[in-house]
């Protein structure tokens, strides 16, 4: 049924009216729902960036500021920047000058012009549950928007800032673009990992595309609208020894591809033997269709193919690149632009812009000599703090895929934004091979010790660097790597969770999950207890094996929860009201009556509500 949070994820086709959605979004976030300030002024770190339909203007959304900012490209300045909400993540442009920006934190799709060389607010509409993708249509009236926490498609009307319609695509919604005929919109699932088409005009979904992925980036159609690139993360399924991790059967980064008319996916491996690829992202075609781009932000660089003259294979195909394809400058090049290269777009005039977070800049580049142009930093002589230099510092390494073995992976690629993923991993943290577990959010990590599933590390800084060196197979870090990983670390909060009344209270569900929640006869309180809803001590809850090294678990914290797609560290439920009367309701840990089914829906939208 439209409209229940227990259908989160569900695939089902629909059309909403108006009404329906407003009474979704204002009834459950609340369409005036307050946000915490922005944060004061310091690094922009922006990731996404959009060029006007005249390329007179560049506007960037700076995660880390809460802003957008106005570049005029004749001279590379930075004119003006303006409030936009908290961790915009997205922007693309609307007719000559108009630009549309979302904010994940802050729930809001937000219209702005540019009017006499600064920009203005134009429109806003509140829509919570984690605006993450946005495209706009080629006519720049229609903006279409994933909000990731509900599996939905919104589309929007930008003259009126109204909502017209709502698709349910799937669970964890992110990249998203139209064609240039403006007929088929793509969209980016994580859980499971596919690559759904919507028709844009009877907003029906023509077709899913499911492969073997996770931590999908962005999507671009050819100018034709006759195939879809798009990138993602391979899975290998194997634990980090150093030869899993040099054939790709760890991690490895992948270029997609979609045949739309015929329906058929096809990959091609971006992993050069002994240099590979870490963290793809941005993805942009040429308007001649023959390159494309792929930002790289766990190896800082940006990679250019000649998509006519690929050796594509099955979408989770070979582990390594092509050797003749990785030879070859003609087809295959790779240029370092340092930071962490995200968001890319190719302006009409052919030049293409890349948002680089860890740099606080806009890098241009010529794609025909392979060269940056110019670096435009959007930070406007900020001078940061020596614990602010630190904390970046950190914030690097975290992001920085050159510290695994002949740089595969980072601690971002199975740390997603900090949290976790859509997968399970083999680290070999619990000392054993061949025990996958569900990726630990890292969200308020430094106070929710001991770590790992089974608590047995009880100092950080030794977790941190057993991390490097045994998950990573990297160099060892020195003391001061150590204390920058540990102190970005410290700033990684849980996401404000967006299953709030406008107010911040709880809905009428929630309440009466929390009031089960803090009783006895649930027995949550056991584990999970105080601010973060940990204990700091190991607890038996009949879900080890015998062959398991460490015995107990550690009770992770359920501040964010509502971002899990699976529970448990075998991750073996998909659905909180299954954990709940399954394998981890009170009869099965506390040999407690079983959950109701109303007493599961009711404690499962509290948990979500934390």
């Amino acid at each position: 049924m439209p409209g229940r949070m227990s259908d989160v994820g569900s695939a089902s086709r629909c059309r909403w009216p108006l009404p329906l959605l407003a009474a979704l979004v204002c009834g459950v976030v609340g369409c005036a729902q307050a946000s915490a300030a922005p944060p004061e002024r310091g690094y922009r770190s922006p990731v996404d960036l959009a060029v006007s339909a005249d390329g007179h203007w560049l506007v960037s959304a700076n995660d880390a500021a809460a802003t957008a900012s106005l570049v005029r490209l004749d001279d590379g300045s930075v004119v003006d920047e303006i409030d936009v909400g908290l961790r915009p993540i997205a922007v693309a442009s609307r007719g000559r000058s108009g630009f549309v920006v979302t904010t994940l934190t802050g729930g809001d799709v937000v219209a702005v012009d540019v009017a006499e060389g600064r920009l203005r607010e134009a429109g806003r509409l509140h829509l919570g549950f984690e605006p993450r993708g946005l495209a706009v249509s080629p006519d720049g009236h229609t903006g279409y928007v994933t909000l990731a926490a509900i599996g939905r498609l919104v589309v929007v009307d930008l003259a009126s800032m109204r909502s017209l319609a709502t698709v349910d695509v799937g669970r964890l919604p992110g990249g998203i673009t139209v064609s240039a005929d403006g007929g088929t919109v793509a969209v980016a699932c994580t859980s499971p990992t596919e690559i759904v088409l919507v028709d844009a005009k009877s907003w029906e979904i023509c077709s899913r595309h499911p492969f073997k992925g996770l931590n999908l980036g962005h999507l671009a159609f050819t100018s034709a609208g006759e195939r879809l690139y798009f990138s993602f993360t391979y899975d290998g399924g194997s634990h980090p020894a150093p030869g899993n991790i040099r054939r790709g059967w760890v991690t490895g980064s992948r270029l997609g591809v979609l045949d739309v008319a015929a329906g058929t996916l096809a990959g091609l491996t971006l992993d050069v033997s002994g240099r590979a690829v870490g963290d793809v992202r941005g993805v942009a075609v040429t308007a001649d269709g023959r390159d494309v781009l792929v930002t790289a932000g766990g190896t800082h660089e940006l990679l250019r193919f000649d998509a006519s003259r690929l050796p594509w294979k099955q979408i989770s195909g070979s582990e390594v690149m092509d050797a003749a394809l990785a030879r070859d400058p003609e087809r295959f090049r790779r240029l370092d632009l340092e930071g962490r290269p995200l968001g890319i777009r190719v302006a009409a005039d052919g030049r293409a812009f890349v948002a680089n977070a860890l740099r606080d800049a806009v890098q241009e580049i010529d794609v025909n000599d392979w060269s940056v142009v110019r670096t435009i930093p959007v930070d406007r002589g900020h001078d940061p703090s020596s614990e602010a230099r630190l904390v970046r510092r950190g914030e690097e390494i975290f992001h920085d895929a050159r510290r695994s073995l002949d740089q595969w992976y980072s601690c971002h690629t199975c740390h997603f934004e900090g949290g976790g993923n859509t997968v399970t991993f083999d680290t070999l943290n619990d000392g054993s091979v061949g025990s996958y577990k569900t990726v630990l959010p890292l969200w308020g990590v430094a106070r929710t010790g001991p770590w790992t599933w089974h608590g047995w590390q009880e100092d950080l800084d030794t977790s941190l660097r057993k991390s490097l060196v045994d998950s990573m197979q990297g160099p060892a870090p020195t003391a001061e790597d150590v204390e920058a990983l540990a102190a970005y670390l410290a700033t990684l909060e849980p996401p404000p969770s967006p299953f709030r009344e406008a107010d911040g209270g709880l809905s009428p569900a929630a309440e009466r999950g929390r009031l089960l929640f803090a009783s006895a006869r649930a027995g949550c309180t056991a584990c999970h207890a105080g601010p973060d809803f940990t204990s700091g001590e190991n607890h038996d809850v009949g879900l080890g094996r015998r062959s398991d090294r460490y015995q107990g678990f550690s009770p992770p914290t359920l501040r964010g929860l509502f971002r899990k797609t699976m529970y448990l560290h075998s991750g073996r439920s998909k659905l909180l009201t299954d954990l709940l009367t399954g394998v981890h309701g009170p009869d099965a840990v506390s040999g407690l009556p079983p959950l109701s089914s109303q007493e599961a829906e009711d404690l499962a939208a509290y948990l979500r509500s934390l």
